[in-house]
C-alpha cells in the first residue's frame, strides 16, 4: 500500500518534469537537514534533501530537473534518492536525465 501511495505521489511530482520547461519557477531556499561528510561525492543514491542542502548541488538539480525541484510535492520525496525516485517515476525520470545529473554532480569540487 505504501508503495502505491509513494508511486502516486512521485508520479504527481514528476508530472512536472515534462511540462514546466517554459515556466519560470523561483527556487526556494534549501532546508538543510543534513550534509554529506566532507570529501564525499554526491551520487544517485544520496537522499535528495542532502544534495539540495548544498547550494552548488542544489543549483545543478534546479538546472537539470526543474520540474522535480519546483514541484509542490517535493517535500514528500525529499528523503528519497534520485535512483529511488526514478524507479517509481514511470519513465519520467529517464536514464539520460540521471546521467546528466550524475555527471554534473561529479564535476563539483570538494569544499575546502
Amino acid at each position: 500500500m505504501r508503495k502505491k501511495i509513494l508511486q502516486g505521489t512521485t508520479a504527481c511530482c514528476l508530472a512536472a518534469l515534462g511540462g514546466c520547461a517554459g515556466q519560470p519557477i523561483a527556487a526556494p531556499a534549501p532546508v538543510a537537514k543534513a550534509a554529506p561528510p566532507q570529501g564525499r561525492a554526491y551520487t544517485l543514491d544520496t537522499p535528495l534533501h542532502i544534495i539540495a542542502a548544498d547550494p552548488r548541488a542544489n543549483a545543478i538539480l534546479w538546472h537539470d530537473l526543474p520540474g522535480l525541484m519546483g514541484s509542490n510535492s517535493y517535500m514528500m520525496i525529499d528523503d528519497m534518492s534520485l535512483a529511488q525516485i526514478a524507479s517509481v517515476s514511470g519513465g519520467r525520470l529517464t536514464t539520460a536525465k540521471l546521467n546528466l545529473v550524475q555527471s554534473d554532480l561529479a564535476g563539483l569540487a570538494p569544499d575546502p
